[in-house]
């Protein structure tokens, strides 16, 4: 019985044939504008933006999710240093008299998905924006007409699934080959 059960317990660890996929939320807090480096939040890409790191206003409505701090940016462009992932999306709004924006994502250098944004008609406060787009992605442009940008708080990806390499379900299959040839020995 305890043999059995050991089998059953390693077909269903492997049964799942990905590794687990993990989720990134990139805030702000904390942070003043020379912490933005590569790397941080896992995206490269941050020099492109001429950011500032700064806290919300008491003019600016926000959530208590979105902390004290968010990002104020211009046009650029931001790469997932963690290979391709599945962008879920981001608090926005866009700043100033810059009502022209819109973002795109790219995958292996091909243009996958665009969304240009109404900011005449967008909520006056932040907002969550989904990203409208499931597939993987591995690169975001954020464009706009003018210097006065937008605001970028929570942004949130999550890393694509890996498959298990063959090596691991052959080994699998080896383990479960010595199970059972041990109770058929007995």
């Amino acid at each position: 019985m305890k043999k059995i059960l050991m089998a059953a317990l390693m077909t269903a660890s492997l049964g799942s044939g990905l590794a687990n996929a993990a989720t990134t939320v990139v805030d702000f807090e904390g942070i003043r504008d020379w912490d933005l480096v590569d790397g941080y939040g896992g995206l490269s890409g941050w020099e492109s933006f001429h950011v500032q790191v700064s806290s919300y206003s008491e003019f600016e409505a926000h959530g208590p999710e979105l902390g004290e701090s968010r990002l104020h940016a211009t046009a650029g462009e931001l790469t997932f240093d963690q290979g391709p992932v599945i962008f879920q999306g981001l608090y926005y709004n866009y700043w100033g008299s810059d009502t022209d924006v819109s973002f795109s994502l790219f995958y292996r250098g091909e243009k996958v998905y665009s969304s240009p944004l109404d900011g005449d008609n967008q909520p006056r406060d932040i907002y969550w924006l989904a990203s409208g787009y499931a597939g993987l992605v591995d690169k975001i442009q954020f464009h706009g007409q003018s210097g006065d940008g937008f605001i970028v708080d929570n942004l949130t990806y999550t890393t694509a699934p890996v498959p298990l390499p063959a090596a691991v379900w052959l080994f699998g299959a080896g383990l479960l080959g010595l199970v059972d040839m041990r109770r058929w020995r007995a």
